[in-house]
């Protein structure tokens, strides 16, 4: 999954690491091979947490046989011991440190900057730890020649990196009501009592402070209240996004999960769009709504139940507390009917 807690792996995925050993072949051959990929063909999905991003990388790998990296900003990957260390975050408690997003404000990521680094070898599928390889159904995949990617935690530093290698990017966008009743399903949900937004936009010393002050109120107010700051937690992500792609379109695309959900045969419209060459047949009449990550209430539930099931989760004072949120940061659009 995407958090803290792992679950077991879903029926056809993560059977490689049933194996330590195999695990650790998988790694070894995705190193052996970084060295031959070109990160600019390197595919990425971005998007906030239960945005559908897993379910999106995995429709993505069939059509692109494709390996993919999941999570390369996940606490647990062992790379991301000197991105902690080097945001003073390393003897910050877990939950802070599974939630917390790079940073980036430069056009560009700097040449072999930290970040330059990770983001070249995550492009490249070399990065260590077994939870980057979670979706591999089984060693071959390794040998795939095209890596697949996907962040939760991309926001903030996704820009700078799609400038810096030309890599195509899509976001994945979800009514933040469906986001939060999706999330009160997992079992690391209780993650978000941990968040601050104090603590993850204004207080580390990378520059986003001098970003996200503008918005200084309403972090305060929203802090407040669980509900309220994963709304705002999820919109600062959009704004900061929107506002750095708005500025470079090039291979880079928003699309909403609802939509996706609807009509899954945009994927390949996508692609075309970024210039993307497919490598497989898809039948999306096979396409199933069900991924890694989504929660057991959740499985085998229809598109209808995806978009607007939120209502039947959410409390009538959760939808308001949201539906506020979004419109004080000018999502009322992503409130999908």
């Amino acid at each position: 999954m995407e958090m803290v807690q792992e679950m077991p792996a879903a029926s056809g995925v993560g059977k490689e690491q049933d194996s330590p050993v195999q695990a650790r072949t998988a790694a070894a051959i995705d190193h052996a091979l970084a060295a031959q990929i070109d990160p600019a063909s390197s595919v990425v999905v971005s998007g906030f947490w239960r945005s559908g991003t897993t379910w999106l990388q995995e429709c993505l790998a069939e059509i692109l046989d494709a390996k993919t990296i999941f999570e390369p900003f996940h606490f647990r990957v062992p790379a991301t011991k000197k991105l902690f260390k080097y945001y003073n975050l390393a003897k910050k408690p877990e939950p802070v440190r599974e939630l917390f997003i790079p940073y980036c404000a430069d056009k560009a990521l700097a040449p072999y900057s930290l970040l330059y680094h990770y983001y070249d070898s995550a492009l490249r599928a070399d990065l260590g730890g077994h939870i980057v390889r979670l979706l591999r159904r089984d060693v071959a995949e390794s040998y795939r020649p095209r890596v697949l990617v996907k962040f939760t935690r991309g926001q903030f530093s996704l820009p700078a990196a799609q400038n810096t290698f030309a890599m195509p990017v899509i976001h994945v966008y979800r009514d933040p009501r469906a986001i939060i009743a999706s999330a009160k399903m997992t079992d690391w949900y209780w993650l978000f009592d941990h968040l601050s937004l104090k603590e993850q936009l204004l207080e580390p010393q990378d520059g986003r402070a001098q970003y996200f002050a503008r918005w200084s109120e309403a972090i305060a107010e929203y802090d407040n209240d669980k509900v309220a700051k994963i709304a705002a937690y999820w919109a600062m992500t959009e704004i900061f996004l929107l506002h750095a792609f708005s500025h470079n379109s090039r291979r880079a695309m928003l699309v909403s999960y609802e939509e996706l959900c609807r009509r899954p045969e945009l994927m390949l419209e996508i692609l075309e769009k970024l210039n993307v060459q497919k490598k497989v047949n898809t039948d999306f009449g096979a396409v199933s709504g069900d991924s890694f990550s989504t929660s057991q209430q959740r499985r085998g539930a229809s598109s209808a139940e995806r978009i607007s099931g939120w209502n039947k989760v959410l409390s009538t004072a959760e939808i308001a507390m949201i539906e506020s949120v979004a419109k004080h940061f000018g999502f009322a659009n992503r409130l999908s009917e």
